[in-house]
């Protein structure tokens, strides 16, 4: 099948006609000559950024805590892909798998369009004491994951994880 290009209106019209229940989806793959999976991204953008998600010429900027809340939702098992992507207003699943595969290798990730920097820090072994106090001093600032990470020079997702375990079942549970 070789690709062809619709237009932003049409992807809104289509996406409308799905949710409707008017069309399904196998039935716009042939009508439009475009993959499936094209099919269902447009939904999952619609679902998370309405209209918007048509409307865009150029792409759109995340910031770093976007990133890493989107890829420790995913990791975390708080939805699928495409879930997550909805949750987050992201356009296509691309994006956010590219983001774990950084994650997972360690790698800079930067806020899109700022040329910030990375908190993404590699994970470190950390003693009882260190988890406890790494929690405390999360919880005692608004459960800013990212500052927790930074001051602590572990990764975001260590600094969320001690936190949730100690919320969820004390000191035992670190």
């Amino acid at each position: 099948m070789h690709r062809t290009k619709v237009c932003a209106e049409e992807k809104l019209h289509t996406v409308l006609d799905i949710l409707a229940g008017k069309e399904s989806v196998s039935h716009a793959v042939a009508r439009l000559s475009v993959n499936k999976s094209s099919v269902q991204g447009w939904i999952t953008s619609y679902k998370g950024n309405g209209v918007d998600a048509f409307m865009h010429t150029q792409n759109k900027p995340y910031s770093i805590e976007c990133k890493i809340q989107a890829v420790t939702a995913y990791l975390n098992k708080e939805g699928s892909l495409s879930a997550i992507c909805e949750k987050f207003g992201l356009r296509s699943n691309k994006q956010l798998r590219n983001w774990i595969k950084k994650y997972n290798g360690h790698e800079e990730l930067k806020a899109s369009g700022t040329g910030g920097t990375s908190i993404m820090t590699k994970g470190k072994k950390t003693t009882f004491d260190e988890r406890v106090e790494i929690a405390a001093y999360c919880i005692s600032h608004e459960h800013n994951y990212a500052e927790t990470a930074e001051k602590y020079q572990v990764s975001y997702q260590q600094a969320r994880s001690y936190t949730v375990k100690y919320e969820a079942g004390g000191l035992d549970a670190l």
